[in-house]
């Protein structure tokens, strides 16, 4: 059959398409990486840090979602001067031992400034989003002015991507030597004095107020055990309610589980808090 007169023309715009999603692609890829590196933890003293990623999987994240987690938590506008300040993380870190250093990257640059940037990459979401699902139903493709109209649209839409692409790799290199700094920092010799001098004095903190702590683990338990056992859930919302101002991290305990631990006066386990439910800390006072 002999081809139609647009048929070089239309190959050229499926070129020019695969073009585009090729370069979408290594922009999704590139941003996954970003925002699971945002956070590092690790044991401090360990090498090579593990990576905490701020979701349990980026993978299966939409590039909206992705993007709003990059403008919502890596990009930060400034704080005002009205005395705003960053809403607080999560607080008890049960699952994590002594020692254990978390480190969060941000970028803070003025409101306006933010404000332009979620705009911009929404801008982006969508041109990816109408590639990827209505190029074809908004494009005429069976004639040569469409096809061309088409040409033109897709050349624009990738100089807008590269242009996108372009920043996004000097985001991700600035970040990545600032973490490669900050790993040197702390690997030498002055970071690891510093830490010594910083918490050699706790030890004898920690041993003053143990006993206090251990009174009330204690109270906990005679209020809320069940079956013998008391859920360390339970009893950290009990000791809110009757000694608000008692905390481990006032005494430098890193949560209510080392407490439990350093102080040798209980049984603790690890068990779920119902048949198939999530795992928790139990404990109950020795004989």
């Amino acid at each position: 059959m002999e081809e139609p007169p647009y048929a070089a023309l239309q190959r050229e715009v499926q070129r020019k398409l695969g073009r585009c999603m090729i370069r979408i692609q290594q922009y999704e890829l590139l941003l996954k990486e970003m925002v699971a590196k945002r956070e590092v933890s690790g044991i401090l003293g360990s090498t090579p840090a593990q990576l905490a990623e701020s979701a349990p999987d980026a993978a299966p994240r939409t590039m909206g979602q992705l993007v709003g987690e990059l403008t919502g938590k890596y990009f930060q506008p400034t704080l005002l001067e009205s005395g705003e300040t960053p809403p607080e993380t999560s607080s008890d870190d049960d699952e994590h031992p002594a020692g254990w250093a978390r480190i969060r990257m941000s970028v803070s640059m003025p409101p306006d400034a933010h404000a332009k940037l979620i705009e911009e990459l929404q801008e982006l979401v969508d041109l990816r989003n109408d590639l990827v699902h209505h190029f074809v139903e908004g494009q005429d493709l069976v004639t040569e002015e469409g096809c061309i109209a088409a040409d033109m649209y897709l050349h624009d839409c990738y100089e807008e991507i590269d242009r996108h692409l372009v920043s996004l790799r000097g985001w991700a290199a600035s970040s990545n030597e600032a973490m490669r700094s900050m790993a040197a920092f702390m690997e030498s010799p002055e970071y690891k004095a510093f830490l010594m001098a910083e918490f050699s004095p706790s030890v004898s903190q920690r041993e003053a107020a143990l006993p206090a702590l251990v009174e009330l683990l204690r109270r906990a338990e005679a209020d809320v055990a069940k079956d013998g056992w008391t859920s360390q859930t339970d009893a950290i919302a009990f000791i809110k309610k009757v000694a608000p101002e008692e905390t481990p991290r006032k005494y430098t305990f890193g949560s209510w589980r080392h407490v439990l631990r350093d102080a040798g006066a209980f049984e603790v386990r690890r068990a779920p808090v119902s048949p198939g439910g999530p795992m928790e800390s139990w404990y109950r006072s020795k004989s």
